[in-house]
């Protein structure tokens, strides 16, 4: 045979431009060429698939933190809650446990403010029940006391406002009847009390043998106010 028409196996014959793939050569290159474009578009649904499966992973994390702090933001208002029902409760049950109490206390006039007419006039009264001699008193501008730090008073404030009294006795058992009858119209604590016995000679049944002068402080309770009470003028009873 001529050698322009003899071929040899295994070789690419070349016709013009156009360039023929031996049958016998590699698999995955011709699969590359023949099916390059059916592959990028899958390629790119792929891609587009993954940065879905991206955003949306990334989302329904974003989801979750809100949604784990809404949780804690409303178990610690549930808690706050809950506080605050056990103290409602609580103080329920303390005014009902100590109501009796207070109503007492502020019947008497050591809860509020300071009650010094009802004071003077049980002076009065008690000196004509008992029929006792005249009784000289004064009572200083009312002042806030200092207490301990470990009595808890909370917002109030423990006040005392000074009472001199001067009183004749006839025995020592009128200013004990005296003092005991006091009680009814406020809550005091007595500072000191001295008794002097009167050496004259007693003219009557009804002159006096004794002279007592005591200090006592009248004691309320009550919210913090501007200015205390002004001092009254000195009374002879």
């Amino acid at each position: 045979m001529p050698p322009s028409k003899v071929t040899k196996q295994n070789q690419t014959i070349r016709q013009g431009p156009v360039q023929v793939a031996d049958k016998n050569g590699p698999a995955w290159l011709t699969l590359m060429r023949n099916d390059f474009p059916l592959l990028r578009k899958a390629i790119i649904i792929l891609g587009i698939s993954l940065i879905s499966c991206s955003a949306m992973v990334i989302a329904g994390k974003v989801l979750w933190n809100k949604q784990q702090t809404a949780m804690t933001l409303a178990q610690a208002q549930y808690n706050e809650a809950l506080n605050n029902r056990n103290q409602i409760a609580s103080d329920n049950q303390a005014i009902h446990d100590y109501q009796a109490k207070y109503l007492q206390l502020r019947e008497r006039g050591f809860v509020g403010e300071e009650r010094r007419l009802d004071w003077i006039t049980q002076i009065k009264f008690i000196r004509e029940n008992r029929k006792l001699l005249p009784i000289t008193y004064e009572i200083a501008p009312q002042q806030v006391f200092q207490i301990s730090p470990e009595v808890s008073t909370g917002e109030l404030e423990l006040r005392g406002s000074k009472m001199k009294l001067q009183i004749e006795l006839l025995h020592e058992g009128d200013l004990l009847n005296f003092l005991d009858d006091l009680k009814t119209k406020g809550l005091y604590t007595v500072q000191d009390c001295t008794l002097e016995r009167i050496n004259t000679i007693a003219e009557t049944p009804l002159s006096p043998r004794l002279a007592a002068e005591c200090n006592l402080y009248w004691l309320t309770i009550d919210k913090p106010t501007g200015n205390p009470d002004a001092t009254p003028q000195p009374d002879n009873q």
